[in-house]
């Protein structure tokens, strides 16, 4: 018997809502895990608050368990729909493809898709390949109409040119076929309302939930020293962890219940559809947290009473305050002008959309050089075609970090090569971005940049519009020019009722 879809029915009756998260890995054995939350399994399917089980893909490593398996057995396990994560790292269209195949055969219809954290092992030969989460979601919607589709979204940025470029690329997923967006965890609760607050103003039909963690100090410490993508610790903030880590243990454990606690009574106070919860894989925790939020929820009726007791949650024992906010860096929703391109930076903009227009769009020059390349379209594999391709990377290669992709998206990315961002990332950021840095730590986040040009040419708007396609992995290292001209080329999709064209690209 198919499982009932307890989550989507909490989403339509505007009912908060729990989902725990269970991480398939490796390292374990699946069934065993498994085992472990027959206990939870039990309370869930008795819980009108917890509605789902949360399957994440590839979080420990990426030969982690298909989630899909995980998936089916808690779904029979709980009655309830699980929500199936899929990565895109390592992944192309194809292999989305086959994991939609297997949802449908396992009657499951959650999904949350995401472009996923860093490769931990990276090729031999070769870049990795990433998914990337718009043109997925896409995708997944073509193929699964009527199903319950989740993206990922991190409001927890500290930069003009990073949460922007976040909140752009979430309306992206959302014209792409995202019913909900999940964020990142986080600490910072004025980061929560700039997201609803973005959502209620530009999506308001989308839903947000967030994603919170049970914090001590040792799981902190392993996060700090991991370095996980997008997840800010600040110093004082561990600071204060260790500090409760020095106090009896059932001390230190109640004051990290209580915070949670307060995050989850925080996020339904500000307006999110539910949480989910990260870290909590026994019963009697999760009984002990629902007591903790029961008793939080009758301390802070409103959002005053709420903010007196979140700040006494981050006051350590010897009276010193945490702030999860880094040290200088405070911008906010709303806060703009922070976010200035450079003269270099302008001029280059200038100087590539004078040339991309008068030789790829429109004018004498771009007329007599598609002439020239559209008997070339399709013949790309012919002596003649690998001529142009050369041609191709030596005049790009050196201007924009050119790798031939067969399907130039620069007249959508602001002439900046999405080839250059390590993830191969065209419609905006992934969650991982510290400051403006990428989460490889060798470089600006090349969406920062894109941010900066498009506001100093007063095109910002478009960050936030019009899905730019996945590139096949068939025409990678490829000339591109012959493709463009005869108008099968990759172009930014600006068309809602045609989704699956930002998948395919124009015909």
């Amino acid at each position: 018997m198919k499982a009932g879809n307890a989550l989507a029915e909490a989403l339509a009756n505007g009912r908060f809502f729990w989902s725990l998260e269970f991480i398939p890995s490796v390292d374990r054995i699946l069934r065993d895990d498994l085992t472990q939350l027959g206990g939870i399994a039990a309370v869930m399917r008795g819980s009108d608050r917890l509605v789902t089980f949360a399957v994440t893909d590839r979080v420990v490593s990426e030969r982690d368990p298909e989630p899909v398996a995980a998936a089916a057995s808690l779904g029979d396990s709980t009655g309830k729909q699980p929500l199936v994560h899929f990565s895109g790292k390592g992944r192309e269209l194809g292999d989305l493809e086959r994991v939609i195949g297997r949802m449908q055969a396992n009657g499951l219809e959650n999904m949350l898709v995401l472009t996923g954290d860093r490769i931990k092992l990276e090729p031999v030969r070769g870049r990795a390949r990433y998914l990337e989460s718009v043109p997925a979601l896409a995708f997944a919607r073509h193929l699964m109409p009527r199903a319950l589709l989740a993206c990922a979204l991190n409001p927890f940025k500290y930069r003009e040119e990073e949460g922007m470029a976040q909140f752009y690329k979430l309306d992206r997923k959302m014209e792409a076929g995202a019913d909900l967006a999940i964020t990142q965890i986080g600490f910072d609760p004025a980061k929560h309302d700039d997201a609803i607050d973005w959502v209620r103003r530009r999506c308001p039909e989308a839903r947000l939930v967030a994603n919170v963690m049970l914090l001590p100090a040792a799981r902190a410490r392993y996060m700090r020293k991991h370095a996980l993508a997008g997840i800010t610790i600040t110093d004082s903030l561990m600071a204060m962890l260790e500090a409760e880590a020095a106090l009896p243990r059932e001390g230190a454990a109640a004051r990290a219940l209580r915070r949670l606690a307060l995050q989850i009574v925080g996020v339904e106070l500000a307006g999110y559809a539910g949480v989910q919860i990260t870290g909590l894989h026994a019963p009697e925790r999760v009984e002990a947290l629902n007591e903790a939020v029961c008793k939080a929820g009758h301390d802070c009726p409103d959002r005053a009473s709420w903010n007196e007791a979140w700040q006494d949650a981050l006051t350590a024992p010897d009276g010193s305050r945490a702030d999860p906010v880094p040290l200088g860096a405070r911008w906010r929703l709303g806060q703009r002008g922070t976010a200035v391109a450079g003269f270099g930076e302008r001029f280059r903009y200038r100087a590539l959309e004078g040339i991309h227009r008068a030789v790829f769009e429109r004018g004498p020059l771009a007329a007599c050089f598609g002439a020239a390349m559209r008997p070339f379209h399709g013949k790309e594999g012919t002596l003649a075609g690998r001529a142009i391709h050369f041609i191709e990377r030596a005049v790009k290669a050196p201007i924009v970090g050119c790798e031939t992709c067969g399907q130039c998206r620069l007249g959508a990315t602001q002439f900046v090569c999405p080839e250059t961002c390590p993830k191969g990332l065209a419609n905006g950021p992934c969650g991982g971005t510290t400051l403006n840095r990428c989460e490889f730590g060798d470089r600006e986040c090349i969406h920062s940049v894109k941010l900066r040009l498009a506001a100093a040419a007063g095109v910002e708007e478009q960050l936030g519009s019009g899905l730019i396609a996945a590139v096949p992995a068939e025409s990678r290292n490829r000339t591109s020019w012959p493709s463009h001209f005869a108008g099968d080329g990759t172009l930014a999709e600006r068309r809602t009722d045609e989704r699956d064209r930002a998948v395919r690209g124009p015909v």
